[in-house]
C-alpha cells in the first residue's frame, strides 16, 4: 500500500473515530442509573464541557497543526481520545466523569482542522476523496448508538468505554509507526517564498 493511500485511510478512520467517541455518552448514560444524576436531564449535562471543548478548542488545533506537525498532531489525537475514552469507563465520581469527557472533546477537536487539511494534502481535494471521508464519518455516528448499547447490554457502560477507548489508542500507535514522517505536512507560504526570491536576486 501507497504511502498516501495509507495515510488517506487512516484520516479516514479518524473521521469515524471522531464522531464515534462523542455520541458514546448520550446512549451509555441511558444505562448508568442514578450513578451520575437523578434523572436523565442531570446526567446529559456531564458532557457540556465535551461538547463545548470540541467546537472551541479547533481554532488552536488548527494553528497547532499548521505551526507544528499535522501528522504529530494526528497521532496526539487517536492516543488521547482512547485514554480519555478509558479514563471514562474508570471514573467513579461525577467530576472525574466530566474531565475524561471533557478530554474526549478536547481531543476530539482535533480531527476536523487538521485531519481535513491532511486529507487535502496526500489525497487532493476530489468529490470522491471527501465522499469517501464523509462516509466514514456518518458511520462512526451510525454505530456509536448501536455498539454502545450492545456493549452495555452485555457487560456494562464502562466497558462501552473502555473497549473502543482501548482499540482507538492502538489505531494511534499503529498510524505513529505506518504514516511517513512528511504526510499532511502544510503547503509553503507562497507569499514568503516570493519574498525569499527577491532577497536573494537581489544579494
Amino acid at each position: 500500500m501507497q504511502s498516501s493511500t495509507r495515510a488517506t485511510l487512516f484520516i479516514n478512520i479518524a473521521h469515524f473515530v471522531d464522531h464515534f467517541a462523542l455520541l458514546i455518552f448520550p446512549t451509555a448514560v441511558l444505562v448508568m442509573g442514578g450513578e451520575f444524576g437523578a434523572d436523565y436531564g442531570d446526567r446529559i449535562l456531564i458532557a457540556t464541557g465535551s461538547f463545548l471543548a470540541f467546537g472551541v478548542l479547533s481554532l488552536p488545533a488548527g494553528w497547532l497543526g499548521d505551526k507544528w506537525s499535522r501528522r504529530h498532531m494526528m497521532a496526539v489525537f487517536f492516543i488521547g481520545i482512547g485514554a480519555a475514552l478509558f479514563g471514562a469507563g474508570l471514573a467513579t465520581s461525577s467530576l472525574w466523569l466530566i474531565v475524561a469527557l471533557g478530554a474526549v472533546g478536547c481531543f476530539g477537536a482535533i480531527y476536523h482542522p487538521v485531519g481535513m487539511a491532511m486529507l487535502v494534502s496526500v489525497a487532493g481535494t476530489s468529490g470522491r476523496v471527501i465522499a469517501w471521508n464523509g462516509v466514514y464519518g456518518n458511520l462512526g455516528v451510525a454505530f456509536a448508538a448501536i455498539t454502545t448499547a450492545a456493549i452495555s447490554e452485555q457487560f456494562g457502560w464502562r466497558v462501552a468505554f473502555m473497549v473502543p477507548g482501548a482499540i482507538f489508542f492502538l489505531i494511534g500507535i499503529s498510524y505513529h509507526l505506518l504514516v511517513p514522517a512528511d504526510a499532511g505536512a502544510a503547503a509553503p507560504d507562497k507569499k514568503k517564498a516570493a519574498a525569499d526570491k527577491q532577497v536573494m536576486d537581489i544579494r
